[in-house]
């Protein structure tokens, strides 16, 4: 049976103090990078969610982007599993974690829901 991509694993997170950023690879490319002893940050990071706070009472700004062509089979991987990701950088935001406790809960951690 052949390795197919199934979902995204979070392999990039930044926390400054009015941004959030949480990113994810797909699950083939965080089981090669790991396979290799690494850790996961060299993986080719397809997609990324940032919450903005502007610090003065508005509402927090959400923003995805993505780092795949059209052609690419992640992009479907990607664009269907944003809400996971945008939900991790909520948490961080509510529970005001630090990198380090967010890097510990989150890093690695596999989003989404299995492709048929």
């Amino acid at each position: 049976m052949s390795e197919s991509l199934t979902h995204l694993v979070v392999n990039w997170i930044d926390i400054d103090k009015n941004v959030i950023l949480v990113g994810a690879t797909d699950n083939l490319r965080w089981k090669w990078d790991t396979e290799f002893g690494m850790s996961g940050d060299d993986a080719k990071t397809i997609a990324i969610v940032t919450l903005t706070d502007n610090g003065k009472g508005y509402a927090v700004s959400e923003r995805a982007e993505f780092f795949c062509s059209m052609e690419e089979s992640t992009r479907f991987l990607a664009m269907a599993n944003l809400s996971g990701l945008f939900e991790i950088a909520w948490i961080i935001k509510k529970e005001k974690l630090t990198y380090d406790h967010a890097r510990d809960r989150f890093f690695g951690k596999s989003i989404g829901m299995p492709l048929i």
